[in-house]
């Protein structure tokens, strides 16, 4: 493996275990045996590759978002979908998933707002549910929070270790259930 990938490999377990604040350059340095100067080499600072971690992840939420969502049709569907999306994420790589969902306040002022994240994703769905009237009437701002609120407090609480090794798609048919139940609410 190549000095950069691991790099931010060492730099997610770095920042997993003192956050991106606690977190120092010597520290990611030495957990991935590489200077110093290796980092520099490839990001400007600390933040620079933190942010850019946090952003491909928050880019790779989106695509499985989209391609899990457009494949299927029916409220239950697109709910076991946004479900299954989340799942796939933080499974390929629970250290990275961790990262984006803990460090969400951190970084989302730098995202730049182009309606492909998460959250407006998710909200887009809900709304033409609810214009098609598959879903009872609300905000789709609100039930869209709740919604990816069912799926984020189980992975925040597997993340604190409270629901042990199981991998979160372990928990996803209660998830679906929760997140069906959080849509057809009013």
């Amino acid at each position: 493996m190549s000095a950069k990938p691991r790099i931010e490999r060492a730099a997610l377990e770095v920042f997993a275990a003192h956050g991106v604040d606690g977190a120092t350059t010597k520290l990611i340095a030495a957990r991935a045996e590489v200077s110093e100067g290796a980092i520099y080499r490839h990001w400007k600072s600390k933040d620079e590759l933190a942010i850019g971690l946090f952003m491909a992840a928050h880019k790779r939420l989106s695509d499985l978002i989209e391609a899990e969502a457009g494949a299927v049709h029916g409220v239950a569907a697109k709910a076991a979908a946004l479900v299954k999306a989340y799942c796939t994420a933080a499974d390929e790589d629970w250290t990275l998933f961790s990262f984006h969902l803990l460090q969400l306040h951190h970084f989302l002022p730098y995202y730049q707002d182009d309606g492909r994240d998460p959250v407006t994703l998710v909200e887009t769905i809900i709304k033409y549910a609810m214009m098609k009237m598959e879903l009872p009437p609300g905000d789709p701002r609100v039930v869209a929070a709740m919604a990816i609120g069912v799926i984020t407090q189980t992975a925040q609480n597997k993340a604190y270790g409270r629901l042990g090794d199981d991998a979160l798609s372990a928990h996803a048919p209660l998830m679906t259930a929760a997140v069906l139940a959080v849509l057809k609410a009013r």
